[in-house]
């Protein structure tokens, strides 16, 4: 009896042998979370690439169909008033919640590819329950895309991506179909007018997207439709614009020629105010 317990007992683990075996499991722990952690880092950043693609082709498509070339503009699309495709550009309404409301109306792409696989902010959520039905042209108040989605970083936000700021030289030149390899229209949104002030920077929310915690990485797609993964403002084979007497590299969140600019400018627009010849993009940065 006495020899039968003796064999039982031998079967099990000894309180260091578990200790052991959970320093074992604790140590391949450590070794394999950092690079399973960098792996979703990567595989979200593909994603997210794949996503900005889509997005500018979805532009390219529908200027295409429409024989213009121009990229969607709700402006041209819902125009001053409410004769369908007859009056001038409304600007008021050129904000991005209104060009990519319409460009979804349009089949363009899915409210899901306007939300970053990377996104960090709270205030960025995918619109589950897009109203394909609020299309009426011949209403009291005519209506081209669902008004409720929106663009504002200080509320809800239905895009992640950093646009074309729909006005000036820049719109006039580049909001269409240019085939230009040299000029940025959409992006990982980045860092107020693209700012180094350490205030600024270190404290933006755009940081967390891709890469590390303390300096900007995000997807540049060109009006090519190449998409390039980018470290700074300025990416590379960017165009070089002149301020001042100084030739330099474009900022592409910095509207350094102004709001008339060509330039490249990108961010959210939540609202457009003004009228006649003057009017304000009012964006919110994060």
């Amino acid at each position: 009896m006495t020899q039968n317990s003796k064999q039982h007992r031998s079967k099990g683990f000894t309180l260091i042998e578990l200790l052991v075996v959970m320093g074992i499991i604790a140590l391949l722990l450590a070794i394999l979370l950092p690079a399973l952690s960098k792996a979703r880092a990567t595989t979200k950043r593909v994603k997210d690439s794949t996503q900005v693609q889509q997005v500018h082709k979805g532009f390219i498509t529908l200027s295409t169909e429409k024989g213009s070339g121009v990229f969607p503009t709700p402006g041209l699309i819902d125009r001053v008033g409410n004769t369908p495709g007859k009056g001038a550009e409304d600007l008021a309404v050129n904000d991005h919640g209104a060009m990519y409301a319409a460009c979804i109306m349009q089949g363009a792409f899915d409210t899901n590819v306007l939300v970053s696989p990377a996104e960090v902010s709270t205030n960025v959520l995918t619109m589950a329950n897009y109203n394909f039905d609020a299309y009426n042209v011949v209403a009291a108040q005519d209506q081209y895309w669902d008004p409720l989605f929106k663009a504002d970083l200080g509320a809800i936000s239905n895009v992640s991506y950093g646009t074309l700021v729909l006005n000036g030289t820049r719109k006039a030149k580049e909001w269409k179909n240019s085939l230009n390899s040299k000029f940025p229209v959409l992006a990982n949104r980045g860092v107020a007018e693209g700012s180094l002030e350490p205030n600024v920077y270190n404290n933006s929310k755009t940081l967390q997207i891709h890469g590390g915690a303390k300096q900007w990485e995000g997807n540049v797609a060109f009006n090519d439709n190449h998409v390039v993964y980018e470290e700074k403002f300025q990416p590379d084979n960017v165009q070089q614009i002149t301020v001042g007497t100084t030739i330099q590299d474009d900022n592409i969140f910095s509207k350094e020629l102004g709001d008339g600019g060509a330039d490249s400018y990108l961010a959210v627009v939540k609202s457009v105010t003004g009228g006649g010849t003057t009017y304000t993009f009012n964006i919110v940065w994060d």
